[in-house]
């Protein structure tokens, strides 16, 4: 393990250095895909995967709850022609470490991307996050605001909202613990998607959900998954509190589908300072995975919206998991 040069800012310092520098790729032949570069960093202790495409202004990208840096295979190849992107797998998803004993609050993951920040030699960046990575994002802009350039969130969970009984089941005093880690298996993994992610009726791209649930399968990937689960279904007053700290431009996008009703979007625009609200007709919680040409434009507007820039999106295309590019090492 080679220990990087020292970064000269941040807490931090001491504690970031490259593990891996990977010259392989996770891009295939398709065009609707960008060269993904993938690469990792150990951040106090904790491996976190990410992969890089394109060169420019640094714009990071947070996957939800489940998942991981693979929702963004459709929106990254828009945005890398004009910014350097990095979407990380967030500790406990995807290929970054399943660290049991870290605490998964969103002031800790949002320290572990301040950190990621320095070690991508990233002093200021832009922003964006779905659901989970929706509420790490506000929370760095609010507590680091100087490392955030803008800022985009999507369906990002800041109040409490209703749920079906399937959705709370899992976050249910002692019987839910030993659903979620014991008996939450590949159906019922399938049918959260379908119910609690996607819009109603969404085609959505099977052979991607299987690969999250290999990644969430494992015994101490799900016990950080269920941490994450309890501190999403836990007191939201904490992150309200920090809306009003956040000063950076801030677009908030919300589908018109998404189980979270829309007026918690507004109430989310209404809370930041100058923020406003996208309306994504259709799409449900994961519009990276369900509209991801209408996500990508909507960030690029946001990113440069004086700038007269027009990216080059891909043409529409299925969920074809063939076009998937390969997950790199668990």
């Amino acid at each position: 393990m080679r220990r990087g040069a020292p970064l000269p800012r941040g807490p931090s310092d001491r504690s970031v250095w490259a593990f891996k520098r990977v010259g392989a790729t996770e891009s295939t032949t398709s065009p609707h895909f960008a060269e993904l570069r993938a690469q990792g960093l150990v951040l106090r202790g904790v491996r976190v995967h990410y992969v890089e495409a394109g060169e420019g202004p640094t714009l990071v990208l947070l996957h939800g709850l489940f998942s991981d840096h693979r929702i963004w295979r459709r929106v990254i190849p828009t945005l890398a022609q004009q910014y350097r992107v990095v979407a990380p797998d967030l500790p406990g998803f995807g290929a970054s470490e399943k660290p049991t004993r870290y605490p998964f609050t969103r002031e800790a993951l949002a320290s572990t991307l301040y950190d990621l920040l320095a070690g991508v030699n990233a002093p200021r960046a832009s922003i964006v996050g779905e659901g989970l990575g929706g509420t790490v994002a506000l929370t760095l802009a609010a507590d680091h605001p100087e490392c955030v350039e803008r800022l985009v969130v999507s369906g990002a969970p800041a109040f409490v909202y209703p749920r079906s009984f399937r959705a709370r089941l899992p976050t249910l005093p002692v019987l839910g613990a030993a659903v979620f880690k014991q008996f939450w298996g590949r159906i019922l993994f399938h049918q959260h998607f379908r119910n609690e992610v996607f819009a109603p009726g969404y085609a959505y791209d099977r052979r991607l959900v299987d690969s999250f649930y290999e990644n969430f399968d494992p015994p101490e990937a799900r016990e950080c998954a269920y941490k994450a689960l309890k501190m999403l279904d836990g007191d939201p007053a904490p992150l309200e509190v920090k809306l009003g700290k956040i000063r950076c431009p801030t677009a908030v996008v919300w589908g018109d589908r998404d189980r979270i009703p829309l007026g918690l979007g507004q109430r989310l625009a209404s809370r930041i300072r100058g923020a406003r609200l996208e309306v994504l007709s259709g799409a449900g919680a994961a519009p990276s995975i369900e509209q991801p040409e209408a996500l990508a434009a909507v960030i690029a507007r946001h990113l440069a919206p004086t700038s007269g820039a027009v990216l080059a999106l891909p043409s529409p295309v299925g969920d074809d998991a063939a076009d998937s590019p390969p997950h790199g090492p668990r």
